[in-house]
Parts: C-alpha cells; structure tokens; sequence
C-alpha cells in the first residue's frame, strides 16, 4: 500500500464520528488496504470504500438540506455553464456545491462532543458538569469553529468577487 492510499484511509477514518470508532475503523481499513493484493482487490478501491463509507456515517436527517443545496448549486452551475459564453461563474458555483458537503464534514467533525465511546471524555464532561466550570477544550473547540468558519466565508467572498469582477 503507497501513501497515497494510507492518506486516503486516513482522512475517510479522520471524519468517523466518535473517536472510538475512528480508531477502530481506522485499524480496519489499514489492515483492509494491506490485505487487498491478497484477494486481488485494488487498494485504491478499499480506500474509496472506506471514503463511501465514511460519508455515508455522517449523513443524517440533518444534512438533508444541506445536500439538496449542493445538489442545487452543481446542477445550477453547470446549466449556467452551459447556457452562458462565459464558463467561470456557473463552473464557480458547482464547485461550491462539490465543496459543501466537505466543508459540512469537517464543521461537523470539530464540532461533535465525543461521549459515548470516549469515556475519558464522559468523565472530564461530568465532572466539569458537577464543579459547574466549562471542560478545559471548550475554549480551543470554539477557536478552531471559527477558524473553519472564517475561512469558508473567506474563500466564499473571494469566490464571489472573482465572479463579479474577474
């Protein structure tokens, strides 16, 4: 297995919810993608696999609209480009749309409070509970929210710009 198909793995185990179950699909399909030579599979369509599957643990009845929107915004755009002369507004907003749900996994990912498989994280959550004080990460969590934040309505603004103006 080459390290492109370890990164792949990695990131698709990167957006499993919960901590302990990233570690224990990580572990799976890292065993999965050395194995695969042996059952003449192609690595790469274990890492895509496990990339489907990745997905498809994070959908829920919440991303419904949110996936309707990026379904919207890649027909959208490739009508726009197909009906204009110029191609990079509609070519602009499909990949907005390709973009969305990503940017969703990752909010998603550093926003979640891990408590049913971390214990250690049930632990640290009950007792901030009990001492009424906000658990040491909270801080850090909010920074990062807004990190991720900030640059998706950067590269947003910048896209739109370049629309109107490039």
């Amino acid at each position: 297995m080459d390290a492109l198909i370890r990164g792949i793995i990695v990131t698709a185990a990167a957006i499993v919810p919960r901590k302990a179950r990233r570690e224990r699909y990580l572990e799976q399909w890292l065993a999965d993608g050395e194995g695969a030579a042996e059952l003449e599979i192609s690595s790469l369509s274990v890492a895509l696999g496990a990339v489907k599957a990745a997905v498809a643990m994070n959908l829920t009845r919440r991303s419904a609209v949110a996936l309707g929107l990026a379904a919207v915004l890649v027909i959208g755009g490739i009508r726009l480009t197909m009906i204009t002369s110029d191609w990079m507004p509609g070519a602009a907003i499909a990949m907005a749309g390709v973009a969305l749900p990503f940017l969703l996994l990752i909010i998603r990912r550093f926003t979640e409070r891990d408590t049913l498989g971390d214990w250690e994280d049930a632990l640290a959550a009950r007792q901030a509970r009990l001492s009424k004080q906000a658990p040491p990460d909270t801080e850090l969590d909010r920074k990062r929210l807004f990190a991720l934040v900030l640059g998706a309505v950067l590269v947003t603004v910048a896209a739109l710009l370049y629309i109107m103006f490039g």
